[in-house]
């Protein structure tokens, strides 16, 4: 079974040509690839969050890096005066 494009499946109803089985075969099929673009999209949703987790991660290590070399200038400097 083919599945149609969902204003062909209204348009088809509409006209009288589906009949109610027809109709609930394609709302099935598409709910099923609702479903599976909704699984893939919180698969994409999910490593794009761990990729920004891992870049705050790093960001953090970075900013503790600069506050450290910040903190070694200004008290090195210090003891050049």
């Amino acid at each position: 079974m083919s599945t149609y494009d969902p204003k062909r499946v209204l348009s088809d109803w509409s006209n009288g040509t589906l009949t109610a089985d027809m109709a609930i075969g394609h709302g099935l099929q598409h709910i099923t690839a609702l479903y599976k673009e909704l699984a893939e999209a919180n698969t994409v949703q999910r490593k794009l969050q761990d990729k920004v987790n891992h870049l705050e991660n790093a960001v953090k290590t970075l900013q503790t890096q600069l506050d450290r070399l910040v903190k070694g200038v200004s008290q090195t400097a210090e003891l050049e005066r």
